[in-house]
Parts: C-alpha cells; structure tokens; sequence
C-alpha cells in the first residue's frame, strides 16, 4: 500500500510523491529510495556472506595450525620424558642418551628457526608496505635519488640473512661445544 507525503530520505527533494514502507528501516520512501534502500540491504547481506565464508576458512586454517602445534608440542613432551627416563636410569647407554640429547637440540633449533622466519616474514611485509610510500614519494624525486633508495631493501636482507646464518653457526658451536 502506498500514500502521498514527503519521504522521509534526508536526500530526497521536497515534492510530495507515493511512499512505499521500506522493509528494511521501516520508514516511508519514494521508490527510488526504497529501490536504493532494497539495493543496499542486498550489498550488506552479500557482504556478510562473505564475511562469514571468509571467518569459517581462516578459523579452520588456524585449527589446522592449532592442531599441528598441539602434535609438534606433544612430540616434543615425549622428548623431555625420554630424556628425563634415561636421566633417571643408571645403565642408559651413551648411544641413548646422544639420540636423546641430538633429538632435543634439533627441536629446539627447529622451534628457533621457525622464530627467525615469522620474524623476517613480519619485516618483509613492512617492506612492501615501505616500497609502496617510497614509490608514491619518488614521484616528485630524480631518477638518481630513486636508484639509491631501491638498494636498501636487498641490503636489508643481506644483512638478516646473514644474521640467520651467524644465528644457526652459534647454534651449531654450542652442540659441538656440549657433546
């Protein structure tokens, strides 16, 4: 059912038209603010489907993430209990206790590692993000001044690399150090 009187869209003009009741705010609109009104009613449920569809997949990337760590950490715990059997053991063998000892280090340098990569992985999206100023910066810079600034990225991870690598030597060293 419709009637005539000014709609009630601060955006509408001050003629009075048929008004329709829009389902969505309930108020009385002009048709083509009740189309514009069903239009955006439309987008927002389109978007939080998608909303949704996006929140169920990373929720169940994480569980999957979760889950791994969860078997990694359990894993690791029976590697402490192992260890802590052989400890309390007086005829372990030397054989056992170097397994036990070697399966140790390399979790710990594992869990490091893993460490040093979402570090790097975290500093490189800042990079990208720093690239991206630095090319809309440029714009009002000479072609000398932007070649400059481009070797400061590889130099940075140069740099991270090596320290990655001087890292994993130490690591190295102190297991020689401790057998």
């Amino acid at each position: 059912m419709s009637e005539k009187n000014l709609c009630t869209d601060i955006t509408c003009d001050d003629t009075i038209k048929e008004l329709y009741q829009c389902h969505c705010c309930l108020q009385l609109v002009c048709l083509t603010h009740l189309i514009q009104h069903v239009e955006i009613a439309k987008q927002n449920r389109q978007q939080f489907n998608y909303l949704r569809n996006e929140l169920n997949t990373v929720i169940n990337k994480l569980n999957l993430i979760v889950e791994e760590k969860l078997l990694t950490i359990k894993h690791e715990q029976n590697l402490i209990e192992q260890a802590k059997q052989f400890l309390n053991t007086p005829n372990s063998t030397i054989e056992e206790l170097q397994n036990s000892f070697e399966q140790i280090n390399q979790a710990i340098i594992s869990n490091r590692s893993e460490e040093i990569i979402l570090k790097v992985e975290h500093l490189s999206a800042n990079m990208e993000e720093c690239s991206y100023i630095r090319e809309h910066d440029m714009e009002n810079t000479n072609l000398n001044d932007h070649e400059s600034s481009t070797n400061v990225i590889p130099n940075l991870m140069d740099t991270i690399l090596f320290n990655i690598s001087v890292r994993q030597a130490l690591i190295a060293e102190q297991n020689i150090f401790y057998l």
